[in-house]
């Protein structure tokens, strides 16, 4: 049986693949397997039958178990229907993530959350975000950004004003749009040392904001919007993050700060 054979034969069934997930803690006879299951015994008996045929299970003294082949097949099959689950639970997520360069293992999303914008509430992985990063405990954010937000720039102040170090990516576009919003505290933001501002050559399609021990990645629409937000800790997806932050923080150039000025005060002083 080849392997296009093998996905196939389970891919046709689900309740091939539920019989075949069953058998991987209970072994029985047809009939002790129909009362288990909501499947009738001539069923069973047809996928058993099936089975042996595929050298997926083995009969041993009128009850069937599964042979190792078979619980190999189990497991990956366990995986890949858990895998795809994932996808479909994060399809806003991923569907709105610029290609897969930019896309988390979705394995990596196992426990991680996941805020949507609604027609009823559109702004829901804005304030999840803001939420998010008001309970940050770190010294240090490293931070990629599409857009501009007032929003984002005012919890982000918020977090300054405590001693937290920002190192920020956004688009050439963007930065030389907030140069021209407001130029003098432009000036002053990239002046008192608590943001390192680096200017990318290229349109940015995703925002990641990095914590010591979590992350938040939104994903935009077309017109930059975020559409989901995704809070996780998994260490494999802080990790990658990590590594795709630093690519873009290396690709792009530091924003000189036009004088210097100190910064001496926190809300605890």
């Amino acid at each position: 049986m080849t392997k296009d054979e093998l996905a196939q034969f389970l891919a046709s069934s689900p309740d091939r693949q539920q019989l075949l997930t069953h058998l991987v803690d209970h072994p029985g006879s047809p009939a002790e397997l129909a009362d288990e299951l909501p499947l009738s015994r001539r069923s069973i008996q047809r996928h058993l039958g099936q089975f042996v045929e595929r050298d997926l299970a083995i009969k041993d003294s009128g009850k069937y178990r599964l042979t190792t082949t078979g619980s190999h097949v189990v497991d990956e099959l366990t995986t890949y229907l858990e895998t795809l689950e994932r996808i479909e639970t994060y399809r806003s997520f991923l569907g709105h993530l610029p290609d897969m360069d930019h896309t988390p293992d979705p394995r990596w999303l196992e426990s991680a959350s996941l805020v949507t914008a609604t027609k009823e509430n559109p702004q829901a992985p804005v304030h999840e975000y803001l939420d998010r990063v008001r309970e940050f405990d770190t010294d240090r954010i490293r931070m990629i950004s599409p857009v501009l937000s007032r929003l984002f720039h005012d919890v982000h102040a918020d977090l300054a004003m405590d001693g937290v170090h920002t190192e920020l990516v956004l688009d050439a576009d963007m930065v030389e749009r907030a140069r021209d919003l407001n130029p003098v505290e432009f000036k002053i933001v990239v002046s008192v040392g608590v943001l390192d501002l680096y200017r990318h050559p290229e349109s940015i399609g995703f925002g990641l904001t990095l914590g010591d021990e979590q992350l938040l990645m939104g994903a935009y629409d077309d017109d930059g919007h975020l559409q989901a937000c995704v809070h996780a800790t998994n260490d494999e997806f802080l990790q990658w993050s990590t590594d795709l932050f630093e690519r873009y923080r290396d690709e792009s150039e530091l924003v000189e700060s036009p004088f210097s000025l100190p910064f001496p005060f926190r809300k605890d002083t």
